[in-house]
């Protein structure tokens, strides 16, 4: 039972810190995708808005 709590316990942590963890780690399309082959314009003029 001890280690069935502790397991809970652990899941509910890491679910809590992942989204601040992951915040940093997030790159949008026209940056994560800038070498010559790919087809991103510049922000704005595609799906993902101005930033």
């Amino acid at each position: 039972m001890k280690a069935f709590l502790s397991a809970i316990v652990f899941a509910l942590a890491v679910a809590a810190a992942a989204p601040f963890m992951l915040t940093g780690l997030q790159h949008d399309t026209s940056s994560a995708f800038s070498t010559g082959s790919t087809r991103v314009g510049e922000p704005g003029s595609n799906l993902i808005g101005v930033h």
